[in-house]
């Protein structure tokens, strides 16, 4: 039962990474990033943030320690918690990155808004 739950997380994280990676190509190349800097996109910018945060600490937590004569059924075990600690963090990558190009895009925008007036 529990690795049925883990492999629903894991395409449930996988999804929100795929998301996650085109929300981040609209907030660098379109006005996106207005939206996700506004106080709801970075509330849920950051909601995520913390939701692949957490998971990126429980993984580490479970990652098996090695021994010289592991079995072919715990090497696999380590590749998959391992593997897994990678996309959590990969994903506590990508929304941080996300929240900080929108915001300084919004910043970039209210300093050039900020000169035409003058």
């Amino acid at each position: 039962m529990l690795h049925l739950i883990e492999r629903l997380f894991n395409s449930f994280d996988y999804a929100v990474l795929g998301v996650m990676g085109f929300l981040l190509a609209l907030v660098i190349f379109t006005p996106v990033f207005k939206s996700v800097n506004s106080t709801m996109g970075r509330l849920i910018v950051l909601g995520i943030t913390a939701y692949f945060y957490v998971r990126w600490q429980i993984d580490v937590m479970r990652i098996p320690m090695k021994s010289p004569d592991a079995s072919d059924a715990d090497k696999m075990q380590f590749f998959r918690m391992t593997r897994n600690v990678y996309m959590e963090f990969s994903g506590l990558i990508l929304t941080l990155f996300s929240f900080v190009v929108a915001r300084l895009r919004g910043r970039i925008q209210e300093l050039e808004a900020g000169g035409k007036k003058a």
